[in-house]
């Protein structure tokens, strides 16, 4: 289902309070908003660009808003609408809280129509007469906040259901062939992503090419299985070197890209429970399918990895397949390679991190894993909400860092008792 919601002709028809355009089902009208929204359309600066042209239809544009927001909620009753009545919400303020409520519910499987996930009942409908506008700060932080996580589950069945990396037939024009690591015609993109990604390279033509996402390759959203291991790093995007990652892929070995490309695709489908190949050679090969794989990513995580093992005192107890290797893994921000990282015009996330989110809205609702953030804790934590963060920080589950970058996973990194908390959640 490509985007219908043509903001310049259908704003009205969206956002007015009255029947005059009353097409659809408020149903009907939230799933074709929600789909703009998840391909990157900026709800706030189409509302504020039509209200800036007719006022009078501000007032209405934003009780529309509070309305949608206590449907998705469960159900109106008037708490929402009672805190706008009260000058508590600014139409931006309500546009950021109605897209996070939105995409809390959406979801846009791999095949098939989007749809919302089911909604309970959160809030009682006596609650509202609780309200004393003397005393309006407590209530506005238990309403102001979206709807908890919580009350909308998500397992991981859906998860895999959902999962727009996993398939080939997602992407734009993928690598053909199997023991291809870099193909210059290729274009590793999600059809979801591609006109945001394109639009993001084109600017860069003029600000420099190191930011641009590079589509010739594989992306990698995530390295190892974020559902099975223990601990999940959060990180940027995955890097971009020429040397490695076009050089020596595209000069590596049938054997081994067979068996690298397999991980990669693997990863994406959490379908392999490790963040690197098997240690085993191919024949009479010297180099191991895990060498060949750190080699062409730069050595970059499994430094990181084997770094932890010596400081932690952590042996090798597998050759082959290193138990170590299944307890991490990683999250990254945009699944897509560049030399330096660079944000999206007007703080857009692309498509694919609607999943992202909803991802680690299951890592910590329903699993009791760790999660490091090993870089841009702003980005990090306003991505994924004040709620999760708070819970992860109360359960003693999110790890931070002394720096801004953690260029390793030790006490001069972490901290001592960060670290020490790491090494004790992996026993």
């Amino acid at each position: 289902m490509e985007p219908l919601f043509d903001p310049q002709r259908y704003i009205r028809d969206y956002f007015d309070l009255g029947d005059e355009f009353d097409f659809a089902s408020n149903e009907d009208k939230l799933l074709e908003i929600a789909n703009c929204v998840y391909h990157g359309f900026n709800l706030y600066k189409a509302l504020k660009e039509h209200c800036e042209e007719h006022p009078e239809r501000k007032s209405s544009f934003c009780l529309k808003l509070t309305e949608y927001i206590e449907m998705i909620r469960g159900g109106k009753n008037g708490t929402i609408t009672h805190l706008y009545g009260l000058n508590q919400y600014t139409l931006e303020q309500l546009v950021y809280l109605f897209k996070e409520e939105v995409l809390r519910l959406y979801r846009f499987p791999r095949h098939g129509k989007p749809y919302f996930a089911s909604v309970k009942e959160y809030y009682n409908p006596d609650f509202i007469k609780q309200f004393i506008k003397k005393d309006i700060d407590g209530k506005m932080e238990q309403l102001g906040y979206p709807t908890p996580f919580v009350k909308i589950p998500i397992t991981e069945e859906e998860l895999r259901e959902i999962n727009p990396w996993d398939g080939s037939e997602q992407y734009v024009k993928p690598i053909e062939s199997v023991t291809t690591l870099y193909d210059e015609e290729a274009k590793c993109v999600l059809k979801c992503d591609e006109p945001y990604i394109k639009e993001f390279n084109e600017r860069h033509k003029i600000k420099g090419s190191e930011y641009k996402y590079r589509l010739q390759k594989w992306p990698k959203p995530f390295v190892g299985n974020p559902l099975t291991s223990k601990v999940i790093l959060l990180s940027l995007n995955p890097a971009f070197k020429e040397r490695t990652h076009r050089m020596v892929a595209s000069i590596m070995n049938n054997y081994y890209s067979e068996a690298i490309n397999k991980q990669l695709l693997d990863q994406m489908s959490f379908d392999t429970p490790s963040m690197f190949c098997p240690n085993t050679k191919p024949g009479d090969f010297k180099m191991t399918y895990l060498e060949a794989q750190a080699m062409v990513d730069n050595w970059y995580w499994y430094d990181k990895i084997e770094n932890f093992r010596r400081i932690a005192g952590l042996s090798r107890t597998n050759m082959y397949h290193d138990p170590l290797y299944n307890d991490f893994s990683v999250i990254e921000y945009v699944g897509y390679a560049s030399s330096n990282y660079d944000d999206a015009p007007n703080n857009r996330i692309f498509p694919s991190q609607n999943f992202t989110k909803l991802l680690i809205q299951y890592l910590t609702y329903y699993t009791k894993k760790v999660i490091v953030v090993t870089r841009s804790e702003n980005r990090w934590h306003n991505f994924i909400g004040d709620e999760m963060w708070s819970i992860l920080e109360q359960e003693g589950r999110l790890i931070l860092g002394r720096n801004i970058r953690i260029k390793n996973l030790n006490k001069k990194g972490l901290g001592e008792e960060d670290f020490n908390r790491l090494v004790n959640s992996l026993k």
